[in-house]
């Protein structure tokens, strides 16, 4: 019996050392360079970002399989992931639209602004490559003016920095494809 206790006693605190030498990686999208549309109008906002909740966790959330994926339990965002894109998706507008306008989040909002509203359906890393597939639309005095659906993937390493950077990569890729509509 004493065997047994001082058994599960080290196998315990092996397992707990084991635990305690795994730092947790915090992580942030960023904003990217992209094509720059030189065109006047109306003053931009991305309204928001909505996201599914399976995506939009404090915890990365990686597709494992088509029907399967795996919380990581060491790599988290610093923010919640739809406000994060929501931020980064108007900074990169604001890069890619140098002549307009671009509200950040939190900014008032001009009454004769478009409104982006972004639908997010799928935004994680897959193995090997990042996969965001959303629907937006450009809304102007509660008129759709402006509309698309993507599906981007672009490729990565492994690591969670690396699937970090990579989803960076396919916001600014959307942010490309809305402001390619929006220059017309």
């Amino acid at each position: 019996m004493t065997r047994t206790i001082a058994t599960l006693a080290m196998a315990l605190t092996l397992g707990l050392a084991g635990c305690a030498g795994q730092r947790t990686i915090y992580l942030a999208l960023s904003p990217t360079s992209g094509p720059t549309f030189h065109t006047r109008g109306a003053a931009i906002a991305v309204a928001h970002v909505l996201m599914p909740p399976t995506i939009d966790r404090i915890y990365l959330t990686t597709a494992t399989g088509p029907n399967t994926r795996a919380v990581s339990r060491r790599a988290r965002w610093t923010a919640p992931l739809a406000g994060q894109a929501q931020a980064i998706l108007a900074r990169d507008l604001a890069r890619r639209l140098p002549e307009r306008r671009v509200a950040m989040p939190g900014d008032p909002v001009p009454r004769a602004a478009l409104l982006v509203h972004v639908e997010v359906t799928e935004f994680m890393p897959h193995p090997g490559h990042v996969e965001l597939a959303a629907d937006w639309r450009g809304v102007r005095a509660g008129k759709a003016v402006a509309a698309g659906r993507v599906r981007i993937a672009e490729r990565c390493g492994g690591g969670a920095a690396a699937e970090a950077h990579a989803m960076s990569v396919a916001l600014g890729r959307l942010a490309d494809r809305i402001a390619a509509r929006l220059s017309r």
